[in-house]
């Protein structure tokens, strides 16, 4: 609801404006409205595009679109002039992740040796940049090690990243030790955190997380109504009313709860979520033998491009179709 607010305030601005300047750029490239940051950017003055804040804004751009490899090229070359910029090495490193999970396997380690240079240069100009600390967490828990995958130094970046924002550094400190099975640690962290943030809506949602993977589903579910209390924003709730609804529908209890947790989450998700709510909701009702509404949930969702969504949208309607016959 924010981001639409926002981006509707910028469209007023630039309706009324013959020219634009860079934080209405900014601003709409934050509300995930491409359109309108393209629009916005096109009618910058000549200089302001020149500018190195302009030029980023360009590049950001291609990201929004979806556009990585030109991506990559420009903010290859853009390093190239201006390599002593955070900015464009972040949005370099920020392109060359996503070039390495799109590209053949002879291509990934070089694209892969290309992010750690671009994120490790952005942290070495700017300690507390947490976007890049965050991201090179999750490359070194992901990647395998012949990539660059290290757990150890994804361990010192959560610490790092612990100094800056205590919250996600409790956070990233979890995910460190889950990943290498050290779930025992993992659960005192984020106990340790939540002692000094009671009200942390992430934290709360993080420790849920790993109940949901344990099948501990009463524990998730208490930790997923304070994540949904302690919500800060739209994206947050939304997506802690989502995981609620998901309980609900792969445990088989608390049907209604999740009914009511994914009617919620509905208005507030992300368009590209909503087919996944909308599947979930499929399931519920299905538990609730509501089947008529089962087959309208089923009949509203977009799978898109999502193959994994199609596939299980199509055992769904294969078990629906089973038990109305």
């Amino acid at each position: 609801m924010k981001k639409k607010l926002i981006a509707f305030t910028i469209l007023a601005t630039l309706s009324v404006a013959s020219y634009a300047d860079i934080s209405l750029v900014t601003n709409a490239l934050e509300a995930d409205d491409v359109i309108t940051a393209e629009q916005a950017y096109i009618k910058l003055p000549s200089d302001e595009k020149e500018s190195i804040q302009g030029q980023i804004l360009n590049g950001r751009i291609l990201l929004k679109k979806e556009e990585s490899e030109e991506a990559f090229d420009y903010f290859e070359e853009l390093r190239d002039a201006y390599s002593e910029n955070v900015d464009v090495n972040y949005y370099l490193g920020v392109s060359a992740v996503i070039m390495a999970q799109k590209a053949s396997i002879f291509s990934k380690l070089g694209y892969a040796e290309d992010f750690l240079e671009a994120m490790e240069k952005t942290i070495a100009l700017q300690p507390e940049h947490t976007d890049a600390l965050n991201t090179l967490i999750g490359f070194h828990l992901a990647a395998p090690g012949i990539a660059g995958g290290d757990t150890d130094k994804a361990l010192t970046y959560a610490n790092q990243l612990k100094k800056i924002d205590a919250v996600q550094g409790f956070e990233q400190l979890a995910n460190v030790y889950w990943k290498t099975e050290k779930a025992d640690l993992a659960e005192q962290i984020l106990q340790q955190g939540l002692k000094e943030f009671p009200e942390s809506a992430p934290l709360y949602f993080s420790r849920a997380t790993a109940y949901i993977n344990d099948k501990a589903w009463d524990k998730a579910r208490a930790d997923l109504n304070l994540a949904i209390k302690y919500a800060q924003n739209d994206e947050d709730k939304s997506n802690a009313l989502y995981q609620q609804g998901k309980t609900s529908a792969e445990s088989g209890e608390e049907i209604e709860l999740g009914i009511n947790a994914l009617t919620q989450a509905l208005p507030l998700a992300d368009k590209a979520y909503i087919p996944w709510i909308e599947y979930r909701l499929a399931q519920l009702y299905i538990h609730s033998n509501n089947y008529e509404k089962a087959k309208d949930s089923i009949s509203m969702i977009d799978t898109n491009e999502d193959d994994d969504l199609k596939s299980k949208v199509k055992k769904l309607k294969k078990k629906l179709k089973k038990l109305m016959s």
